[in-house]
């Protein structure tokens, strides 16, 4: 089995590619005179961006709704029953969609109650033969090779051919791995209801004369990512979440993508994020990357 979990960069390249051509930065649009405090969270409307200072954006990353919410196990949550091995396509759509359902409860609940309206993406099983005619993302970013987490439609892309280990497994593990990956992809659109991907692709771009501290960033927002996806998961019914031979995978050294960038973490950071969201109990705060010292992060 294969775990895909090289983010680094290619965050950025999905903030920068889902922005409107002329943001209106947020303080200038907004009647709030909170809206423009330094280093303090607010919610952003359609189209605006989020100014500041580079310690500023930081300071928002590390106190936010986001870090104040608490992930509870969702009621009723039942996937179909399946065979071992990799889903068929035809299955996919509404596998998945059971699964999300299960995610947008327990995400919902959290970010509510952090005063945060969250509504889960729609799901959409592609394959690279037919791809959606009417995504609001570039067709460039579809392949077989990884899903597409389109903030711009609220919709997750899910190419059916990919495969990162789905067809070794026997009958009980096909949803633990299955909900691991979803869970992952599912998290980017948790942080981006909260407007974290928004404060990040501004954060880098404040850093642009300083890339080592903007390599740092980007290696603290993927771990951020690895971890909440982690403790979303973990909060799944037994069954659901993973165990045994998938469970001793997934947070294994081993299964974490090797950097290619020093914007990317080693593979023994992520590890290390992956075990804190899974023994985090679901409370968000300990998926803080932003408060770590900077070899946590290497």
């Amino acid at each position: 089995m294969l775990l895909l979990l090289g983010v680094g960069g290619g965050l950025t390249a999905v903030w920068l590619g889902n922005r409107d051509a002329e943001p209106t930065p947020a303080a200038e649009s907004s009647s709030s005179s909170a809206q423009s405090e330094p280093g303090v969270w607010q919610p952003l409307e359609e189209g605006q961006e989020p100014t500041g200072t580079a310690d500023g954006l930081e300071q928002v990353l590390t106190e936010n709704p986001l870090q104040e919410a608490t992930l509870q196990a969702p009621d009723g949550c039942e996937l179909p029953p399946t065979d071992g091995g990799a889903l068929a396509p035809e299955e996919l759509t509404g596998y998945l969609e059971a699964g999300a359902s299960c995610l947008e409860s327990s995400w919902g609940e959290a970010l509510g109650a952090a005063g945060v309206e969250f509504t889960g993406p729609d799901v959409v099983v592609y394959t690279v033969d037919a791809l959606p005619e009417d995504s609001a993302c570039d067709p460039v970013r579809f392949s077989e090779a990884t899903p597409v987490v389109c903030q711009a439609d609220n919709t997750l892309y899910w190419p059916a051919a990919w495969d990162p280990g789905f067809s070794n497994t026997a009958a009980e593990e096909v949803p633990q791995l299955y909900m691991w990956h979803l869970s992952y992809s599912y998290a980017l659109f948790a942080m981006s209801a909260v407007s974290l991907d928004d404060y990040f692709g501004t954060l880098l771009i404040s850093l642009a004369e300083e890339p080592e501290r903007a390599e740092e960033s980007q290696r603290r927002y993927a771990l951020q990512v690895s971890c909440l996806a982690s403790a979303a998961v973990y909060r799944m019914p037994e069954g659901i979440r993973p165990a045994g031979r998938v469970e001793g995978f997934v947070t294994s050294v081993d299964a974490q993508a090797a950097p290619a960038t020093a914007g990317e973490p080693s593979a023994e950071a992520r590890a290390v994020w992956v075990g804190q969201g899974k023994d985090s109990g679901g409370v968000l705060r300990s998926c803080d990357t932003w408060s770590a010292a900077p070899d946590a992060v290497a």
